[in-house]
């Protein structure tokens, strides 16, 4: 009898024990590794994102001390190759433990959160827009009430544009030439636009007045992503490789860098060389093998223009375009944006 009692103590004594805080892994301990990313196991602001998009991304935890952690995010936020946070982990259930984190800065409010249950990973981000371009916003009008766009152009060895027949004009007259044609072109388009909405999730809206056509609504919405670089005053326009793979472009993914810049109620965005600078080689390519016959079939994009004039449109921006490879020669195309009501 003396026995068992002393047996039944002991059993009690050991379950006690095993229940007690200090005698299993802390919660920080119990999270601690590196987790690849599966896919249907992301959340970013509330929707499952395609993991195809960001092949090599990686959560790795690592233990600071009991409660303690630090959380780095590899390659999957756009504007950060790494993101490291720090954090808290915690006991969420029977085998189940959770962490959490989050980051402010860079034009962001980002936190991550995630559960780990038998050594895999669910992952839930919140990551949030805090750049003042997000809005909505319209192309302004200039004092002659056509749009606010305009380009330049400077380089130390061009002075003068040929036309293709022997003729020259210098580079103020082509400025000048290009700019209304572009300004004359573009304004009745933009008639079309109801706004551009940068959201904060970190997607661009497009608003058209009148119908729209099946085929495109879908572009239109949670589909072009951006993220703000305010340290260099650049707003990035980011296509997914799923899209552009899908679109056949040939750059994958697509990441262009406009200059940006905010203030007095209006904002400024250009393109410029370090924008243009990857695609250089393609544009120039589509420049020149352009045909007048091509250009009448896409609908006169330019308006009537007789090929004459088109043939002198397509040398000037071919040159335009090729001299970008000359040290100090700059090119850009500058849009002002007022807010849209």
């Amino acid at each position: 009898m003396r026995l068992r009692n002393s047996i039944t103590t002991l059993t009690l004594t050991v379950l006690t024990l095993s229940l007690l805080p200090g005698c299993q892994s802390s919660p920080a301990a119990a999270v601690e590794g590196e987790y690849e990313l599966k896919a249907q196991s992301v959340l970013i602001n509330g929707i499952i994102i395609n993991m195809a998009d960001w092949p090599g991304s990686s959560v790795s935890v690592t233990a600071v001390d009991e409660e303690s952690v630090t959380v780095t995010v590899d390659s999957l936020l756009l504007g950060f190759g790494t993101l490291t946070v720090p954090g808290t982990a915690a006991v969420d259930g029977r085998g189940r433990y959770s962490f959490s984190g989050s980051f402010t800065g860079q034009d962001r409010d980002i936190s991550v959160t995630g559960t780990v249950n038998k050594g895999s990973l669910s992952l839930s981000i919140t990551d949030l827009h805090t750049t003042p371009a997000a809005g909505r916003w319209k192309v302004a009008a200039a004092v002659d009430g056509l749009a606010d766009i305009s380009v330049s152009f400077y380089s130390p060895m061009i002075t003068e544009i040929p036309l293709g027949d022997g003729n020259s004009i210098s580079v103020e007259e082509a400025l000048t030439l290009l700019n209304a044609v572009l300004r004359s072109t573009v304004t009745p388009e933009l008639d079309k636009l109801r706004y551009i909405e940068m959201t904060r999730t970190g997607y661009i809206g497009i608003a058209l007045n009148g119908d729209i056509s099946p085929d495109l609504e879908p572009l239109l919405q949670d589909v072009i992503q951006y993220w703000s670089e305010p340290d260099a005053s650049r707003l990035h326009i980011y296509l997914r490789r799923t899209i552009t793979d899908g679109l056949g472009l040939g750059i994958s993914p697509l990441d262009a860098a406009l200059a940006c810049s905010v203030s007095d109620g209006s904002m400024t965005l250009c393109l410029d060389r370090q924008t243009l600078s990857p695609w250089l080689e393609e544009i120039s390519s589509a420049i020149n093998s352009l045909s007048y016959e091509d250009y009448i079939e896409a609908g006169s994009p330019l308006g009537d223009i007789s090929e004459e004039e088109f043939r002198q449109l397509r040398s000037m921006a071919s040159l335009l375009v090729t001299s970008l490879s000359i040290p100090g020669t700059e090119l850009s195309l500058q849009t002002r944006m007022v807010p849209a009501m």
